[in-house]
């Protein structure tokens, strides 16, 4: 007995209906809280350990891009700010994983680079924004 035979054409359209509805409020937070603005200015903020040791204004105008070096437990890690984004360009030789080096660039509020061995954070915020936070 096939599968076609049991179902009628509105358990079709039931079952088609579901599969839409589910996809698109999968995709609503995304639309709405999914990243920063046109215009909105993005601040970095680099945090190690529980002290917040550096905030930077993040821009797409910068003609250079913007370096600069946090010293840690391990050793030192090359943060480079450019074009509205933000990474870290190379981390300590003794960093076993260089998780940190490898995220890659962030250009909006929400994604974390972290660097555990040397408790290390880095995050983009918002100016303007009206949203504390969000979890899932």
């Amino acid at each position: 007995m096939k599968i076609t035979d049991i179902l009628t054409l509105y358990d079709k359209i039931l079952i088609v209906f579901v599969i839409i509805l589910s996809l698109v409020l999968l995709l609503i937070p995304f639309y709405f809280f999914g990243g920063s603005a046109e215009g909105e200015e993005l601040i970095l903020r680099v945090q190690q350990g529980d002290e917040l040791i550096k905030t930077v204004a993040v821009a797409d105008s910068y003609q250079e891009p913007i370096i600069f070096k946090v010293q840690g437990p391990i050793g030192v890690h090359t943060i480079e700010v450019n074009q509205g984004r933000v990474r870290v360009k190379e981390a300590p030789a003794d960093d076993p994983l260089k998780i940190c080096e490898k995220t890659g660039w962030i250009d909006r509020e929400g994604p974390i680079i972290v660097c555990v061995p040397n408790s290390l954070s880095l995050w983009l915020e918002s100016t303007n924004s009206d949203i504390d936070g969000m979890s899932w």
